[in-house]
């Protein structure tokens, strides 16, 4: 079983850095007209789909490549009477056309794709002076090549950068790039995920494989406090020339 099965399996609101409070920090910063097409990439179990679909009057798009996330996400959005379009794909092939949306949002998504193919897909389907906000995890000292080999194998995560390598690699992508907030883990609230008991199964926590991710997570958190940081980027498509 992989992290994000169990993640599925578990309906976790918010397995991004910093969870919920991190999601209402950003959401506090950014302000959305009124129709605005939004495409949360990699939605997982719904939580912020739902989230920017009550707050704003905006047409929300919730996108993911695990089916069983996008079955919990229109649970949830049905049980909070909110209207979500569900789409099955990869943040790397997104299937809209050009300039299709004002507002993007990635939350700890980035770090498990092709970076440089996942980017330009994004900036592909942004209108110009649209925005992004990006939650990701970052490096806040050097690692070996074990400890990224280590990350992997527990996570799926494919690249996991410092601060200079994020705004870079935003900046090759052709965004302006603020950031929000940046910290260590430590820094961040406690939280337990916030399971969503309405698409949570209740006997997934009896599966031995998913008592034994969680506790390799937890303890690979609890090793990695001072090496492991976030980062809220809050990034923006350039005007359209004329």
């Amino acid at each position: 079983m992989k992290y994000h099965d169990m993640l599925a399996r578990l309906g976790i609101a918010h397995a991004h850095p910093g969870g919920g409070s991190v999601s209402e920090m950003w959401m506090n910063a950014i302000n959305l007209p009124d129709g605005a097409r939004v495409l949360d990439v990699g939605c997982g179990n719904g939580a912020t789909a739902c989230a920017l679909a009550r707050r704003w009057n905006c047409q929300v798009t919730a996108l993911d490549i695990r089916a069983k996330m996008l079955e919990n996400t229109m649970v949830k959005a049905r049980r909070e009477g909110v209207s979500i379009h569900a789409v099955l794909a990869s943040a790397e092939e997104l299937p809209f056309p050009d300039e299709s949306f004002d507002f993007i949002v990635c939350e700890s998504i980035l770090v498990f794709v092709r970076l440089h193919k996942a980017l330009s897909e994004i900036r592909r389907v942004l209108k110009p002076e649209g925005q992004v906000v990006d939650v990701e995890m970052m490096t806040l000292r050097p690692v070996t090549p074990e400890w990224r080999a280590e990350v992997h194998n527990l996570y799926g995560v494919q690249q996991v950068l410092d601060l200079a390598g994020w705004r870079g690699a935003f900046r090759m992508a052709g965004f302006d790039c603020k950031v929000l907030r940046s910290g260590t883990i430590q820094s961040l609230p406690i939280t337990d995920g916030q399971r969503d008991e309405g698409a949570g199964q209740l006997d997934a926590l009896r599966d031995p494989q998913i008592l034994q991710l969680i506790e390799a997570n937890g303890r690979w958190i609890e090793e990695n406090q001072q090496t492991m940081g976030y980062g809220v980027f809050l990034l923006t498509s350039p005007r359209k020339r004329t």
